[in-house]
């Protein structure tokens, strides 16, 4: 399913109004303790208050709604890019639902057979449209925009190699990387379609160019620190293929390109 700019905003909404429901799952049997879900600072996948906080965000409603589906006891928890990576990798977070490619993570997580959702990412550029990369070899010998802490589903390290020549430009927030690239701090900015989207209609930008890079598909990941690791993962497994049988639509957001 696909969610248009109307249908998204309806759902943070709902999200935002029903947000006391999803920073925690059922309690925990027994006195245990409930399992650390962690989500990071990314609207409008995500949205944290202070990066900690979970107030919002359309992919926090769906891990809400698979999580209690397969009955497990968790609470939510919101970190910054990085520090979910380390909690992740540290067996702190348990489950989370995100990118593969993290180096910080990778081999240390269990990772669903299929992937639950999907993110855009695209090449901004204030020239012509047909002078934007259509991969990353054209971005050899360019600068480029990057989100700090962003891994973009491991293709960083690709992006930093110094082979490349590309020079990496970071910025804090989608707003900075924004404005650096309307002031010609960098040749192109590398951003997620859908936060995008949110920078540009706020700050009311000149039209930017724009072009699809990839469609990166995001799975859950579950720590390998827990014993029941592999039954966790069937449990979550089991949810997802009942909430699609019941045409629950996961949060694959893939508005038409532009």
């Amino acid at each position: 399913m696909k969610f248009t700019g109307n249908s998204i905003r309806s759902l943070l909404l709902a999200t935002a109004l029903g947000i006391g429901a999803m920073t925690a799952g059922t309690m925990a049997a027994h006195g245990a303790a409930p399992l650390e879900v962690g989500v990071m600072d990314f609207p409008p996948y995500y949205v944290l208050e202070h990066q900690t906080k979970v107030i919002g965000g359309y992919y926090s409603k769906y891990l809400n709604t698979l999580l209690t589906r397969a009955g497990l006891d968790y609470a939510i928890k919101g970190y910054p890019p990085k520090r979910l990576y380390m909690s992740l990798s540290e067996g702190v977070t348990k489950i989370s639902m995100g990118t593969t490619g993290v180096a910080d993570y990778a081999g240390k997580v269990l990772v669903s057979p299929k992937p639950v959702a999907e993110i855009n990412l695209e090449i901004f550029g204030m020239g012509a449209a047909d002078s934007l990369p259509k991969s990353i070899a054209e971005l050899k010998g360019k600068s480029l925009l990057t989100i700090r802490g962003y891994n973009y589903a491991g293709l960083i390290q690709e992006l930093i190699d110094p082979k490349n020549n590309i020079k990496i430009k970071e910025a804090n927030t989608h707003e900075a990387a924004f404005r650096r690239l309307i002031d010609g701090s960098a040749d192109f900015l590398l951003d997620y379609r859908e936060p995008a989207d949110e920078t540009l209609a706020l700050l009311h930008f000149p039209a930017v160019k724009r072009h699809s890079l990839s469609k990166v598909p995001v799975h859950v990941m579950v720590s390998k620190t827990l014993p029941d690791a592999q039954s966790v993962m069937d449990k979550i497994m089991k949810a997802y293929e009942e909430l699609n049988a019941e045409n629950v639509p996961a949060p694959k957001v893939s508005p038409p390109a532009r």
